[in-house]
């Protein structure tokens, strides 16, 4: 009799049976060695169910680690075939973070940045037969996630070369910029070092990846793109003849690049000279090949930006307010609304004048009074009233006040304009920009970005036009003001910076801002050092050598001759003939109008006669109190 065994055993093996189950028919023919081959068949199930289960317990025990030194907040299993997803989740249950199981390509339809703004840990189940599916779904998922911690278990045959198929998956990883990436295969653990070219590494624990940190590129070369563009990037030859390359973005990168001992090679870039549009500079950015964008870009999806090092507006350059001709200055010294009282004083003194005159003499003297109220603004008064009374006394102390602090004040007013001068208002909101007719040039690359603004006045869309890229540099290099500039806070302070030593600069910009961005260094997808770059960028801002970088700019731009120092065209000297001219129009005009008013008085003598002689007593008597004149009738 023929005993017929089928016996099932799943039998899942880490290295060899690629992490699938495996049934295993065995037909016994022979009852005499049926316990031995079953005994076999067992051991070897158990054996293998044994190993997997260490594994498991192995990724497990690093998940774990990993997720509590990184605080990470979501794990993400990816496995397309459904081997040992689900026996992988359930031994993860007791973990206590969220879990994402993707078993299908349609299943990864959004990026998870998109979805989940939080740290995540990738754990990666792949063979050889979906290893291209695999990333390109990886890529899709943690697109702007590509730094996240990756754990990959690799499954394979014998045949499978360590030096070459983990050296592809590497470098596979290394072009989607995963550069932490954990993969076991044969219950062996393995990492890859990126420099200076992609080497696998052997890991004997799990220390050695958590403490694993590139800090040395070992002359690894950058490939950046070097564009003339103040104070963000630029060169010069310093007086050895040596070139300097200096900016604000540029020191960022080099400092990190130089610091970590990597290499640069570069490549010049004019944006004056070449007409560019935003597709253009999408597409050098995206296959180029550059590693870092050394200028500042509007945020788009076709590329990645750093960390933000400072929170950028954007202002528009005007001409500073004309000055105001030194004529008025007689009628600016004081507020309008000073002149006002000054003749309602004048009106009040002369009422009072009018009525002592009436009531004290019994004279109806107007013009007369009208004069001497204006004598006493003017701080011209002697004794208008005759007699040392206590009366006249007070009205004298008065009148004292009044002209000592007006005339004062008005001729320290007008000493300080003349030393200081008065300019036109400028413009300071962006509805100014209404009370002049300058238009508003802008490079060819940022007026869609400008106009894309909102909530900007009607005028500065009307004026805003994208004109030669050439002429806009120069003009604006310049300060030359045909028409006025848009450009970043950075640019506008640097070129501002040649009016250091000037008594009143000509060039300004509007204080009120048209637009903010922050400031970022603009790197490509994918890069494998942006998580570095940022923690890196941290450590300038906390050291404050960010501030140092945008004031070496400026005097790097000076030394370059770049930009230059501008100085007053005239020097104002406060007691020049041009200081004096005006007291002396005045002192003339005194002069005339006195002696016209001396020719008209010998004028109506000649013609009406004599003059009455108790007139003449009381004014000669006013003009000399001291003498004791007698005139005869």
């Amino acid at each position: 009799m023929a005993w017929h065994f089928n016996v099932l055993i799943p039998i899942r093996s880490v290295h060899n049976f690629s992490l699938s189950k495996v049934v295993a028919m065995i037909s016994l023919t022979k009852p005499s060695s049926s316990k031995g081959v079953c005994l076999f068949t067992l051991v070897f199930g158990l054996s293998c169910q044994v190993a997997y289960t260490n594994a498991v317990m192995t990724i497990k025990d690093d998940i774990q680690k990993l997720n509590e030194k990184y605080k990470l907040q979501m794990n993400v299993v990816i496995d397309l075939k459904g081997n040992q997803s689900m026996d992988l989740m359930e031994n993860l249950g007791d973990l206590n973070v969220p879990k994402i199981l993707i078993s299908q390509p349609e299943a990864a339809k959004h990026n998870l940045y998109k979805l989940f703004n939080m740290q995540m840990l990738a754990i990666v189940q792949l063979d050889m037969t979906n290893l291209n599916l695999t990333l390109a779904i990886m890529e899709k998922l943690l697109w702007r996630r590509h730094f996240s911690k990756i754990i990959i278990q690799f499954k394979g045959d014998e045949t499978l070369d360590v030096n070459k198929d983990l050296l592809y998956l590497f470098h596979r990883c290394w072009l989607q910029g995963h550069t932490s990436v954990l993969v076991y295969w044969r219950n062996t653990t393995y990492t890859y070092t990126p420099y200076p070219s992609i080497q696998v590494q052997l890991l004997h624990n799990f220390g050695d990846f958590t403490e694993q940190q590139q800090q040395d590129f070992q002359q690894f070369e950058f490939f950046i793109p070097f564009i003339e563009l103040p104070p963000r990037c630029f060169s010069y030859y310093n007086r050895k003849g040596q070139l300097i390359r200096s900016g604000i973005y540029y020191k960022i990168v080099q400092n990190f690049i130089t610091h970590y001992n990597g290499s640069i090679r570069h490549e010049f870039f004019d944006p004056w000279s070449t007409s560019l549009n935003r597709e253009t500079t999408n597409d050098l950015v995206t296959h180029k090949g550059y590693r870092f964008i050394t200028t500042l870009l509007a945020r788009n999806e076709n590329y990645e930006s750093s960390d933000a090092f400072h929170f950028g507006k954007f202002y528009f350059m005007v001409p500073a307010g004309k000055e105001i001709k030194q004529s008025l200055y007689l009628f600016l010294s004081f507020h309008p609304h000073m002149w006002l009282m000054i003749a309602i004083l004048l009106a009040i003194l002369f009422l009072l004048l009018v009525v002592i005159d009436h009531r004290k003499h019994g004279k109806h003297e107007y013009l007369e009074s009208f004069f001497n109220a204006f004598r006493i603004i003017i701080f011209m008064n002697d004794e208008i009233f005759p007699g040392r009374t206590f009366f006249n006394y007070m009205l004298d102390l008065l009148f004292l006040v009044i002209g000592l602090f007006l005339t004062n004040s008005y001729v320290c007013n007008l000493s300080s304009m003349y030393t200081s001068r008065i300019y036109e208002p400028g413009l300071t909101t962006l509805k100014d920009i209404e009370r002049t007719k300058l238009r508003i040039h802008v490079h060819s690359l940022d007026y869609d970005q400008y106009m894309a603004v909102e909530n900007m006045p009607a005028v500065v869309y009307e004026r805003m036009f994208a004109g030669n890229n050439t002429e806009f540099y120069w003009n604006r290099q310049t300060l030359n003001f045909v028409t006025m500039f848009a450009s970043g806070a950075d640019i506008v302070e640097y070129l501002l910076f040649q009016q250091l030593y000037m008594r009143k600069p000509f060039a300004e910009y509007i204080s009120e801002p048209m637009n903010t961005n922050p400031s970022t260094i603009i790197i490509p997808h994918r890069s494998p050092f942006l998580e570095f770059f940022n923690r890196y960028l941290s450590y300038l801002k906390d050291s404050g050598i960010l501030n140092k970088f945008r004031t070496d700019s400026q005097w790097d731009g000076v030394l370059g001759s770049n930009i230059h120092f501008f100085q007053d065209t005239e020097v104002n000297r406060s007691l020049s003939t041009e200081y004096l001219q005006y007291a002396f129009v005045i002192w003339l005009i005194g002069v005339s109008s006195a002696t016209i008013a001396f020719i008209g008085e010998l004028m109506w003598f000649k013609k009406y006669g004599k003059i009455d002689q108790r007139t003449l007593k009381k004014t000669v008597r006013g003009a000399h109190p001291d003498k004791r004149l007698q005139f005869a009738n």
